[in-house]
């Protein structure tokens, strides 16, 4: 009975052990394949900007000719201003380098989108604060949060109004009587609104869909599409204008289509018309570290 006891009691020993012995194998293992995938990880968000995950979407529609022929596209993972470049942080940028500030109308405060800026005057902001322009494949596909949809999309609804952003409605309409404006739609502001103020999109980009206009880097084309490279496209070589993309706060109709196209010669300058920057994702985490000047779109 004692030698039944003893072998019972070391079987016993050896099970518990060699369970241990796997336990603890276990957790090496998983110890040593969470050290070699913890590499360094882009923040999701930093200096006002927003990652967003590279993909492959639908570019252009049917809708009309120079948005076609709808051909797939890929873009790489790249960062993009949450909001418009405000009159506040435009002001920064030109007692900074010395630089002319444009004439705002009267009803652009500091936290609304500053307009009256051309093309070169975005490029010449966006390099200053170590961004650049967003290409217009870069733009679309924010615009469609990475799906396929013709309409902006916005994660939420305030509960006063059914929001479509801000773009020409009918307080637009008691300030000029002749504008084409949405119907049944109020969104409290006939001209720019503060930056923010209206939900995101999915992807957590503001005002996409209204406010102003945004200046894109490249060149407009209107048979650019049948040639476009399928990854990364930047545009053709040349030309005469440049790509402007969005909505802005006295558009409507068929103008609020995320993929709808607008063009202008680079100096021109218009109250309904800004920008926001984007930066490769590559880029993002050195410069984070050696340029001072990149600021909170807050």
């Amino acid at each position: 009975m004692l030698n039944k006891i003893i072998i019972l009691a070391l079987l016993a020993a050896f099970y518990f052990t060699g369970c241990q012995s796997k336990i603890d194998f276990l957790k090496k293992e998983q110890s040593s394949k969470t050290m070699v995938s913890s590499g360094p990880t882009l923040p999701q968000e930093f200096d006002g900007m927003i990652l967003i995950p590279g993909g492959w979407f639908m570019m252009g529609s049917n809708k009309k000719a120079d948005e076609q022929p709808v051909h797939k596209v890929y873009v790489k993972s790249f960062y993009l201003d949450k909001y418009e470049v405000t009159v506040a942080e435009f002001k920064r940028f030109c007692m900074a380098t010395g630089r002319q500030m444009p004439l705002q109308p009267f009803w652009n405060s500091d936290n609304h989108p500053v307009v009256n800026v051309n093309w070169y005057d975005a490029r010449a902001y966006a390099k200053w604060a170590g961004k650049r322009l967003p290409t217009e494949a870069e733009w679309e596909y924010v615009a469609k949060a990475g799906g396929n949809s013709l309409n902006y999309t916005l994660t939420a609804e305030r509960s006063y109004i059914t929001s479509l952003g801000n773009v020409a409605d009918f307080s637009l309409r008691q300030k000029d009587y002749h504008r084409i404006v949405m119907n049944n739609y109020e969104d409290g502001f006939p001209y720019t609104s503060p930056v923010g103020y209206f939900p995101p999109n999915p992807f957590g980009i503001y005002d996409l869909e209204g406010n102003v206009l945004e200046w894109c880097a490249d060149w407009y084309d209107p048979q650019y599409y049948a040639q476009s490279p399928a990854e990364n496209p930047s545009g053709p070589t040349q030309g005469k204008y440049r790509v402007i993309r969005g909505g802005s706060w006295n558009r409507s109709g068929d103008y609020l289509r995320t993929t709808y196209r607008t063009w202008y010669p680079p100096e021109c300058t218009f109250e309904f018309l800004g920008f926001r920057c984007a930066m490769d994702a590559e880029a993002a985490m050195p410069a984070k570290k050696i340029n001072p000047l990149l600021t909170n779109n807050q």
